[in-house]
């Protein structure tokens, strides 16, 4: 079992000012796995590929002892949170 939730990141113009928001390189979607284990699950289209700044917060998570996939589809995402559920619960 785990919950997860959107995390949006980007940057826009509002009332004619520039504006970011979020953490630059952060995944699409953020969880928490049972028992505390943290989850990113960074979502591209067939030909995306990372930016510096996502490989980096991948590198972040993974070394903290998180799990953190790539995923073109959301039925993947979904393997992902299943398969992190029953290795580690």
């Amino acid at each position: 079992m785990a919950m997860v939730w959107a995390h949006p990141t980007g940057a826009g113009n509002i009332n004619g000012e520039w504006v970011r928001y979020g953490l630059v390189g952060s995944s699409d979607i953020i969880g928490v796995a049972r028992g505390g284990t943290f989850l990113g699950i960074e979502v591209k289209t067939g030909t995306g590929v990372q930016s510096e700044q996502q490989r980096r917060f991948q590198a972040a998570i993974e070394k903290m002892g998180g799990r953190y996939c790539v995923e073109r589809c959301v039925e993947d995402a979904l393997v992902f949170i299943k398969m992190v559920t029953i290795i580690y619960y």
